[in-house]
């Protein structure tokens, strides 16, 4: 019979993996932290205006009709509206609970399309 060997020390093999994939995480969130710490000290202007941030809302009904901030709107319109929209507007999507989900990723796909990124999906909170 063989007598078993006694092994000495420790195996940091595993310890290093976990280490290295932890040091990825951090420096991943770092990145995303970092890219919205730049302050601006903006020059100021006697006839300079506060901009209001521009609101969308888009909504859809259980029969399939959009509307553009309670406008009623065709898919080609809607589409066209989208089109002259700035990459950094808010955008809230309304939909109907009995609405087609073709309808509700149209709207979502053309706003991806058009590089709109504040998208709020809104809903009713439940009592």
């Amino acid at each position: 019979m063989r007598a078993l060997k006694r092994v000495e020390g420790i195996n940091v093999v595993p310890l290093i993996d976990v280490v290295l994939v932890l040091l990825a995480i951090i420096l991943t969130i770092s990145t995303f932290v970092a890219s919205g710490a730049i302050k601006l000290d903006l020059p100021k202007a006697a006839s300079a205006k506060e901009q209001p941030p521009q609101k969308i809302e888009i909504a859809i009904n259980e029969n399939g009709t959009i509307f553009w901030n309670g406008k009623e709107m065709r898919q080609s319109e809607l589409t066209q509206a989208i089109s002259t929209l700035d990459s950094d507007v808010s955008v809230s999507v309304l939909g109907d609970k009995k609405s087609f989900f073709n309808d509700f990723i149209f709207i979502l796909d053309q706003l991806k399309l058009q590089k709109i990124e504040k998208i709020s999906i809104m809903t009713k909170k439940e009592s």
